[in-house]
């Protein structure tokens, strides 16, 4: 297993404030605690304890940062479940990722999650896929950037380029998201796509170095679907562009960063036209 270091370059917390609240020490380790909606008329909460080896020291932090979550004293009566998640809970979890996947782009004031659902739920209907592998995708292109709730909300919204640093910190995010999803079955499917969706055609990308079609089609699907997004609707750390200019980075990237195959249906599509 990996073990990354901390991420964290916030300040350290002082002993005297671990000392006033009870969930600082879980700061310190690689778990998670996230909240879990059970009952959504009475708005009952329960708390999944995540313990995982592969996530950095102090995400917990940075979870916090993004979400907002109040994590108090009063929420210590609160029922705690430890993985894997029973059946009864995995749509409970997979709601809690989504909302977690709606906090990263309420950090850069975007709907970057959804356009990006969007584009690839197009992309996936305009190849001809099954229903089953397209609600897949549709799901996985929404999860896709979750692994960024671990990841320090400054280099999320950091409006210059980034460092060496913080580009190593950011390319962790796709391993960081197929991780949180590890405890829930019922994402099996979907998971590698959310580990895949930086890898690149030509095997550039990461975080594995996949090459073509080594790389599964939902990833390369999403790959797409994600840069467009990107270019094209604004975002706290970078202007948008647009779609005509956005189109010629697609075919810059079609057959080096992306798929040429589904460049060419994503082209057809903002063409108005069928493959």
């Amino acid at each position: 297993m990996k073990k990354y270091p901390n991420d964290s370059d916030l300040p350290t917390i002082e002993q005297k404030d671990q000392d006033k609240n009870p969930w600082v020490q879980i700061f310190q380790t690689q778990n998670l605690m996230i909240p879990i909606e059970l009952n959504t008329k009475e708005r009952i909460v329960g708390l999944f304890v995540f313990e995982n080896q592969d996530l950095p020291v102090g995400g917990q932090r940075h979870l916090l940062d993004i979400t907002g979550t109040p994590f108090t004293t009063q929420l210590a009566s609160m029922k705690v479940f430890y993985g894997p998640i029973i059946p009864s809970l995995q749509k409970n979890y997979e709601m809690a990722l989504i909302k977690l996947a709606d906090s990263i782009d309420k950090c850069d004031g975007s709907m970057h999650s959804d356009e990006t659902s969007l584009w690839a739920l197009r992309i996936a209907e305009q190849m001809g896929l099954g229903r089953e592998e397209i609600k897949q995708i549709k799901l996985a292109s929404k999860l896709h950037d979750i692994g960024k709730v671990v990841v320090p909300r400054q280099i999320l919204t950091k409006p210059g380029p980034l460092s060496k640093d913080e580009w190593d910190i950011i390319r962790r995010h796709p391993g960081y998201g197929s991780t949180l999803m590890e405890p829930a079955k019922s994402l099996e499917a979907v998971r590698p796509l959310v580990h895949a969706h930086h890898e690149q055609y030509s095997g550039a990308g990461y975080p594995d170095g996949l090459r073509g079609e080594n790389i599964p089609l939902g990833a390369r699907i999403i790959a797409v679907a994600d840069a467009f997004s990107t270019m094209t609707i604004r975002r706290i750390y970078r202007n948008s562009i647009s779609v005509e200019a956005s189109k010629m980075e697609l075919i810059r990237g079609r057959g080096t960063q992306f798929d040429p195959d589904v460049v060419d249906h994503m082209l057809a599509l903002l063409s108005g036209k069928n493959k």
